[in-house]
C-alpha cells in the first residue's frame, strides 16, 4: 500500500470545540489555464470536499498579479478564469467568488478572500512580457507606469534591486513607496469587502520582493523627501532605510484593518507571512534560513502587537517534500516557530500553515497535535491540492477533524 494511502494508526488528539481549520484553495487548485475556461463544477467539488473532511474555513484566491478571479471594476479578468485572455469576462458568464461563497456558506463553510498584495506582473521566464496597457480597467503594470513615469524601459513605480534591475523572480512587485498603489491596494481591498458576503480579507506576498530590494526612484524620493525633478542619491540599504521599508508594509495593512475591515462586523484580516519572523538560537543547528523581518522587510508580529491584524498564518511548510521528512522544514522546527509566534502574537489568532504533500499522514497528524498543545487557534493546509493528490482528506476527516469544530470567534471587536 502506498504511503499516501495508509492509514495512521496513531490517536487523534483531541479536538476543542472552536478551531479554525482553513485550507487554501489556489488558482491554480481550480482553473487548468492554457485555453479552457474555469469550470463552476470544480468549485462544487472543491467545496464538497473541504466540507466533509471538516474544514470550516477556504481562502480563496482572487487576485494573483493585479488580475481578478471575480468581476471587479478596478483590474481585469484574469487569463485563466476565461481560457482566452488577461481582461476577457467568462462567457456564458459567472462570478466565481460569487459561486464559491454561496455555496460555501450553504455548506457551513467562511470563505476569505485571498489576495496577492504586491505582485503586479509574472515573473521568472516572463521578465519581459507586460500587460496589454489598453485594457479596461487598466492593468495596475500600466496604471504605476502612467503615475511614475519609466526610466531606461523600467518602470519606476516597481520595486528595483540596487544593481538598477528590476526585482524579477515569482513576480515583479509594486514598490510600497507608492502612495498610488497603496491607494489603489485600498479601492480593491474595498471592493472584495463591501460588494461580495466574504467573512474575511486574506493578504499573500505582502513583503518585499527580496533583501536588496527596494532601490527604485519612487522609493528614494520618497525617502529623502526629493522632488521630481531632483537628482536621485545613490541607494544605501542602511538600518534607517531598512527600518522604513518595514514601516511602509506595515502602514498599509494597518490602513486595510482600520479603514475596511474593522468597521464591517465579523470581518476577518489574516495574512499569510513568512515562516521565520526573527532567527533564533535553536534554529541554527537545523541550517541556514531566511527571516521576513530582516530579509522581506516583514515586521508581521508588530501587526498582532499592534491590534491591526486579526490572524496570522505562518507559512510552515517546505517547497519540495523529502520521503521522509529531512528537510529544515521538520516538525520541531514547525514547533519552535509556532510556539515563538504564539508567545508575541496573543491575544491575536495565530493559525500556522502545514504543508499538504507529507509522505504520510503522521508527519500533518503529528503537527495538528503540536498546535493544539501550544494552544493555537487552529490550522491552515497549503493547499486543498496536495491534499486530494495524497488523498489526505478523508484521513482529516477520520481522524484530528472527526469532530466538528467551530471558526475561532474574535474577542477583541
Amino acid at each position: 500500500m502506498s504511503p499516501e494511502n495508509r492509514q495512521s494508526t496513531r490517536t487523534a488528539s483531541t479536538a476543542p470545540a472552536a478551531e479554525t481549520r482553513a485550507v487554501w484553495v489556489s488558482r491554480f487548485d481550480w482553473t487548468e489555464g492554457g485555453a479552457k475556461p474555469a469550470n463552476p463544477a470544480r468549485l462544487d467539488q472543491i467545496v464538497e470536499d473541504v466540507a466533509g473532511a471538516g474544514f470550516n474555513m477556504i481562502l480563496f484566491q482572487v487576485r494573483g498579479v493585479a488580475d481578478a478571479y471575480y468581476h471587479s471594476s478596478l483590474e481585469p479578468w484574469a487569463e485563466r478564469v476565461s481560457g482566452i485572455a488577461l481582461g476577457q469576462a467568462p462567457e456564458p458568464f459567472w462570478d466565481p467568488l460569487t459561486h464559491i461563497v454561496q455555496k460555501a456558506h450553504d455548506a457551513g463553510l467562511q470563505v476569505h478572500a485571498w489576495f496577492n498584495v504586491y505582485p503586479v506582473a509574472d515573473g521568472r521566464g516572463q521578465c519581459e512580457v507586460t500587460p496589454d496597457w489598453r485594457l479596461r480597467p487598466m492593468p495596475a503594470f500600466f496604471q504605476l507606469a502612467v503615475e511614475h513615469g519609466v526610466t531606461l524601459n523600467k518602470v519606476n513605480g516597481l520595486q528595483w534591486l540596487d544593481d538598477g534591475t528590476v526585482a524579477c523572480a515569482s513576480y515583479r512587485y509594486a514598490s510600497p513607496a507608492s502612495k498610488f498603489y497603496e491607494d489603489h491596494l485600498l479601492a480593491v481591498a474595498s471592493e472584495l469587502a463591501y460588494h461580495y458576503a466574504i467573512d474575511g480579507l486574506h493578504l499573500d506576498h505582502v513583503r518585499y520582493a527580496a533583501r536588496n530590494s527596494s532601490c527604485d526612484p519612487v522609493s528614494l524620493r520618497r525617502y529623502h523627501n526629493l522632488a521630481d525633478d531632483q537628482p536621485l542619491p545613490k541607494c544605501v540599504r542602511d538600518q534607517a532605510y531598512s527600518d522604513w521599508q518595514r514601516q511602509l508594509i506595515s502602514d498599509m495593512v494597518r490602513r486595510i484593518y482600520e479603514e475596511v475591515t474593522s468597521i464591517i462586523p465579523g470581518m476577518w484580516l489574516s495574512a499569510a507571512v513568512w515562516p521565520v519572523h526573527t532567527k533564533l538560537p535553536d534554529l541554527a543547528r537545523f541550517g541556514p534560513h531566511s527571516s521576513g523581518f530582516a530579509d522581506y522587510y516583514q515586521d508581521s508580529k508588530a501587526w498582532a502587537q499592534g491590534g491591526y491584524i486579526d490572524a496570522l498564518m505562518p507559512m510552515i511548510y517546505p517547497a519540495l517534500y523529502n520521503c521522509p521528512d529531512d528537510s529544515f522544514w521538520n516538525q520541531e522546527v514547525w514547533r519552535i516557530l509556532v510556539a515563538d509566534f504564539e508567545e508575541t502574537c496573543h491575544p491575536r489568532f495565530l493559525v500556522p500553515g502545514i504543508g499538504a504533500r507529507y509522505c504520510t499522514f503522521d508527519e500533518i497528524a503529528n503537527r495538528i497535535d503540536l498546535g493544539r498543545n501550544i494552544g493555537v487557534a487552529g490550522h491552515a493546509f497549503f493547499s486543498y491540492r496536495g491534499l486530494v493528490e495524497r488523498n489526505y482528506l478523508r484521513q482529516l476527516a477520520a481522524g484530528p477533524y472527526s469532530t466538528p469544530a467551530k471558526v475561532s470567534v474574535m474577542g477583541w471587536r
